[in-house]
């Protein structure tokens, strides 16, 4: 009767360690989906921030180079030597990779309006730019530049 216990004893030690060994491996296997899910998240957020940080950049040279200029083609031009650039009347458009410069296959697409006031003592230019990617939108600035008559650039 005695090994029959010491038997049963054996038997239920050791369902009692592979138990415990299945409810670590299920903590552990649980952890690390969550851990992977963080770190899937924070690339994701990198990539955005990246984006949007390269687009700020790109829009600040645009933006000084337009208030010197006050021309939106000639802003283009210097900027992005008029490589892929699609005109209308009021609006440029431009394809952008990552690191905001042109690309025909980019991810981010960069939409420039710009508005002229006549007035008496010169033109008052108004730019707007939107860096978008798929629908969302990064970025938007707005900035201008004067002209007086005289043809000298007023700040």
């Amino acid at each position: 009767m005695s090994a029959l216990k010491t038997a049963i004893k054996k038997r239920h030690t050791v369902n009692l360690f592979f138990t415990e060994l299945i409810i670590a491996l299920l903590f552990f296997s649980i952890s690390g989906a969550v851990i992977f899910r963080v770190f899937v998240s924070a690339d994701k957020k990198t990539r955005e921030s990246m984006k949007k940080e390269n687009a700020i950049i790109c829009a600040q040279s645009i933006a000084e180079v337009y208030s010197e200029t006050a021309d939106i083609d000639k802003t283009f031009d210097i900027v992005f030597s008029d490589s892929g650039v699609v005109k209308s009347d009021t609006e440029r458009g431009i394809t952008l990779d990552k690191y905001c410069k042109p690309a025909a296959d980019g991810e981010i697409s960069l939409t420039v309006s710009e508005l002229r006031e006549d007035k008496a003592s010169g033109t008052l230019s108004r730019l707007t730019l939107v860096f978008t990617s798929g629908d969302e939108e990064i970025y938007s600035l707005e900035c201008s530049a004067y002209k007086s008559v005289g043809g000298a650039d007023d700040e």
